[in-house]
């Protein structure tokens, strides 16, 4: 899981290592981005499942993610 943040969101949206979403993508309220520095365990038991999905990234937006994350391992990333 990557942490998400609206803070300097013209900034970090522009940085190799940030994936950008605007407001009204997959249920988000504000423009923020995808932090994949801070990539982070979440345990399953942590989640309410119970609560529901709350969004999916399209095949688009994945891909964006993964060479995201590539880009902090330095390594070319780029999803089949």
């Amino acid at each position: 899981m990557a942490l998400i943040t609206s803070a300097h969101f013209a900034v970090r949206s522009a940085l190799p290592h940030c994936m950008a979403f605007r407001a009204g993508e997959f249920g988000l309220t504000k423009d923020c981005v995808a932090q994949a520095e801070t990539l982070t365990y979440l345990a399953v038991s942590d989640l309410d499942l119970d609560a529901g999905i709350v969004g999916t990234l399209d095949e688009t937006k994945l891909r964006e993610l993964i060479r995201a994350v590539g880009n902090m391992m330095g390594s070319d990333c780029e999803p089949e």
